[in-house]
């Protein structure tokens, strides 16, 4: 019975989210972004409550298979997103340009089967949490830095055109501490701070990317360019977030 409860709350959470992606675009300026706020919120709501439930059956946090990830970024990013919503003169616009991410793992988590997982014995220390906190609040900004970027790419000079830019440098700083708390798991867990295998090196590489842009956007003016850059970061960061851990059956494949 709690799994289905876990599940209706899921599907309630979707239908909410569907209902809030549509808002951003239709309906007038203040009562579509008020809507799009509202039905994002309750989403969230719904949608930790499901998390709370498969957490306390499962007996651990939803980052382990590919469906519990999926779930929790989806919850992270929307999270992120309404904040925005809240919080930005220009966020019904720059919106636009986040619902595709978001209903695409939207889309993705209800085709997913959603399969229960175990916690292995070097998933249990508190790192892990520094570690999965600091990269969902790098993703969460990354994205918004990518829509702000695409956003601003498009209107004339002025305005919020440094938005992108500081959520770029926001995102760096907690990548750069993603990796230093994953570092420092890894040490406690298998003995070595770096080893190489390919979620770490596409880590890596996405956070060199990042360093290039931010170097960049401080020399050049062009906005189109620079838009294209994130957009590039963006890719690379989703590949590695969904796409380097599950080309095999487990995120981390060689270190659990």
């Amino acid at each position: 019975m709690q799994l289905l409860d876990e599940t209706r709350l899921l599907y309630f959470a979707c239908l909410a989210y569907g209902g809030s992606f549509l808002f951003v675009y239709l309906g007038p300026p203040r009562t579509g972004l008020r809507l799009a706020i509202g039905f994002g919120s309750l989403g969230l709501v719904l949608h930790a409550a499901s998390l709370a439930l498969r957490w306390q059956r499962v007996g651990h946090g939803p980052f382990i298979n590919l469906y519990e990830i999926l779930s929790s970024n989806l919850w992270s990013l929307q999270l992120a997103f309404v904040i925005f919503l809240v919080l930005a003169s220009s966020a019904r616009k720059t919106g636009r340009f986040v619902v595709p991410v978001l209903a695409l793992m939207l889309l993705w988590l209800l085709a997913t089967e959603p399969r229960d997982s175990y916690l292995p014995a070097t998933y249990h220390t508190v790192w892990l949490y520094f570690h999965v906190v600091t990269g969902k609040l790098f993703l969460g900004l990354l994205l918004l830095a990518t829509a702000a970027a695409i956003f601003e790419s498009g209107v004339r000079a002025g305005g919020s055109e440094a938005t992108s830019f500081r959520l770029l440098a926001f995102a760096f700083c907690f990548q750069s501490l993603m990796l230093v708390f994953g570092a420092v798991w890894a040490q406690d867990a298998w003995g070595r701070y770096w080893a190489w295998d390919p979620l770490e090196t596409w880590a890596f590489v996405t956070w060199l990317g990042v360093i290039f842009v931010l170097h960049w956007r401080l020399g050049h003016a062009g906005r189109r360019v620079y838009a294209g850059l994130v957009l590039a970061c963006f890719v690379l960061a989703f590949l590695t977030f969904f796409g380097v851990p599950f080309v095999s059956t487990a995120p981390h494949k060689g270190m659990v």
